[in-house]
């Protein structure tokens, strides 16, 4: 049975969940409780039958109207009325190494595609992410029809990756 848990600072995290990414597994661990406590992010644990196979968490943001090229705002009715657009940022995505390859964080990216547009609980247009800039991780997310935003970060760490919520067929 999968479950999705919201992660409160003081709540149990599985001494033995590991994502094979030390980054990733010390923001489980340890960030994630700051940044819950300091109202900066929310972690969610992905469970299945009582076991973690992953996590994410979600911050507001937005993207300043700028950012975007012609083609990536055409679809926005009167964007000039807006300095930025309301998105989510995941701020990390994992899933144990023992879990990779099984779908499991497409799933968790439909999961919040779906969340953020029933009932439009928030006003968000897009979700943002700052992937790390490898093959296996741009690639990851463009099979999740993630697109690039920015030109100019080609080079760096992480590149900002958009996806727009418009684009979910609606029943």
């Amino acid at each position: 049975m999968l479950e999705v848990h919201r992660l409160n600072a003081d709540d149990a995290r599985e001494h033995d969940f590991d994502c094979g990414d030390a980054d990733l597994n010390e923001f489980f661990f340890e960030d994630s409780r700051l940044a819950s406590q300091e109202l900066i992010s929310v972690t969610y644990a992905w469970k299945q039958n009582g076991k973690t196979l992953g996590y994410f968490s979600l911050s507001n943001d937005s993207v300043k109207r700028e950012l975007f090229s012609k083609p990536q705002i055409k679809n926005v009715a009167r964007p000039k009325r807006y300095a930025t657009l309301p998105a989510v940022k995941i701020g990390r995505l994992a899933v144990a190494h023992n879990a990779k390859k099984q779908g499991i964080g497409s799933n968790i990216l439909s999961f919040i595609k779906v969340w953020f547009t029933d009932d439009n609980k928030t006003g968000c247009r897009f979700i943002i992410v700052d992937a790390y800039n490898n093959e296996e991780t741009i690639l990851f997310y463009q099979k999740n029809h993630f697109a690039f935003l920015l030109k100019n970060d080609e080079l760096d760490e992480t590149r900002l990756m958009i996806f727009d919520l418009k684009n979910i067929p609606k029943d």
